[in-house]
């Protein structure tokens, strides 16, 4: 299995205050508190649903050697290229990928080796995207079985302006609802249910395939 922790947190959030006050029609300060903690969840939110970061910040991505090696392949597949393929790219979990920091691989003996860069490349042509390894290259064989290998690479958008406005618009309409809704628990199903024209909103941009779909697997 993979698994996926935030090295470095962002810094600032994508929604000003300004623009949440004016959406939600908010002017004074007694609730600017909750409101910003909504602007913060919203993110958050925003960011799970789609698999997107959008503001920059580092990531660390955990990968079994084992990754795939129960999946079954279809029948006719398992030699020529399509097997080569299969082994030799690690699919990072969450977009857009902003630059690969290292790959470090363990073995039995917990003992730790950083790959060379010039024996991979970052893939950004698709989402998501993947550190494919340059012709000849292996990756290497009898390591750990669990978090065999760890990605550390920072993903995001480079500045707030190129966040696309359906998703800050999403994250606006999510903070007003969710503050219209504060506090009522008379049907809290409905109430924690997310507004159909959000996921519309933030549908076009959900990056599919990311978490646990590494095609990486160690023998030997």
């Amino acid at each position: 299995m993979a698994g996926l922790t935030v090295h470095t947190q962002p810094t600032t959030e994508p929604l000003s205050e300004g623009e949440i006050r004016a959406y939600c029609r908010v002017q004074d300060d007694d609730d600017l508190d909750i409101l910003l903690m909504m602007g913060k969840a919203a993110r958050q939110f925003c960011e799970e649903f789609t698999n997107r970061a959008l503001l920059l910040q580092t990531l660390n991505l955990f990968l079994d050697a084992n990754e795939d090696m129960n999946d079954p392949l279809w029948e006719g597949m398992r030699t020529g290229p399509y097997l080569n393929y299969y082994k030799n790219y690690i699919t990072l979990s969450r977009g857009p990928v902003h630059s690969v920091t290292s790959v470090e691989t363990f073995n039995d003996s917990d003992v730790a080796t950083t790959m060379a860069a010039s024996r991979y490349y970052v893939d950004n042509a698709r989402e998501p995207s993947r550190i494919t390894l340059r012709t000849g290259e292996t990756f290497p064989t009898a390591l750990r079985v669990a978090n065999s290998i760890k990605v550390i690479y920072k993903v995001g958008y480079a500045s707030v302006s190129l966040i696309p406005e359906p998703l800050k618009l999403g994250m606006l309409m999510h903070i007003a609802y969710m503050y219209d809704q504060r506090g009522d628990m008379k049907d809290y199903q409905q109430t924690l249910a997310m507004p159909p024209m959000i996921q519309k909103l933030y549908a076009p941009y959900v990056i599919h395939g990311g978490m646990g779909s590494s095609t990486l697997m160690a023998t030997g």
